[in-house]
C-alpha cells in the first residue's frame, strides 16, 4: 500500500504542488486502508467515518503532514477520540488520538479516562510512543503518559496521542506486512478507545 517513493510528495516545495501530489498519491492509499479498517471499527455496532485531510485553510505554506482520521461521526472527528493514520516526510503513524479541541465538558470527562487506560497503555508494544500533538513531528516514550495525561487536564493546546510511527526507510514500506502491521495497531488500540470513548 504505502513506500517509499510516497514520501517524496514533501519534496515539492509548492503548495499547489504538493497538494497536487496529495490528493493523487496519498489520499487513494488512505481510502483503501479506510475499506479495510471501516469494517473493523463497524463491528462495535456505530456507523464510522473516514475523514481524509483537505488542507483546505491552507493558501501559501505546503502542509508537512497529511492523514485521514476515523471516528464516528459522519460531520468531525477532532472533537472525540479518533484513531488517524497519515505521514509526515519522514514517517508513516498510526494514532489513537485525543486532540485539543473537545467541548468543554467532554474535556472534564475524557481525563479520568485517560488516566484509567494508563495501565493498558503501558502494556502496548515497546515499538509503540507518544505525540502530544499531532501537528508537530516529535515523539516521547510511552513511559512519559502519565505526564501527558497530567499536562492534557491543565494545558489548553495539549493533546494525547499513542500509537505506532514507522520511518519512510522501514524494510515494510511497499511491502504486504505494513499493511498488516497497521491493521494489527488498530486492533491493538481499540480496546484503548472503547474505555476513551
Amino acid at each position: 500500500m504505502f513506500n517509499q517513493q510516497d514520501f517524496l510528495v514533501f519534496d515539492d516545495p509548492t503548495l499547489d504542488g504538493r497538494m497536487d501530489k496529495i490528493r493523487a498519491i496519498i489520499d487513494p492509499k488512505f481510502e483503501a486502508f479506510a475499506d479495510l479498517a471501516l469494517p473493523i471499527l463497524k463491528k462495535d455496532g456505530q456507523d464510522w467515518y473516514a475523514h481524509v485531510a483537505k488542507h483546505k485553510m491552507r493558501k501559501t505554506n505546503a502542509p508537512d503532514n497529511t492523514w485521514v482520521a476515523f471516528a464516528p461521526n459522519k460531520r468531525g472527528y477532532k472533537m472525540m477520540p479518533h484513531f488517524e493514520l497519515g505521514l509526515w516526510a519522514d514517517n508513516l503513524y498510526f494514532y489513537l488520538a485525543v486532540e485539543e479541541n473537545m467541548k468543554p465538558k467532554d474535556l472534564a470527562e475524557i481525563a479520568p479516562k485517560l488516566r484509567a487506560v494508563a495501565s493498558q497503555v503501558a502494556q502496548l508494544p515497546s515499538e509503540y510512543c507518544l505525540s502530544l500533538n499531532h501537528m508537530v513531528n516529535e515523539n516521547q516514550e510511552l513511559a512519559s503518559y502519565a505526564n501527558a495525561v497530567e499536562r492534557y487536564e491543565k494545558v489548553k493546546a495539549a493533546e494525547v496521542l499513542v500509537g505506532l510511527k514507522i520511518p519512510a526507510e522501514s524494510s515494510l514500506m511497499g511491502q504486504e506486512k505494513l499493511t498488516e502491521t497497521l491493521i494489527q495497531a488498530l486492533q491493538t488500540l481499540l480496546p484503548i478507545y472503547e474505555k476513551l470513548r
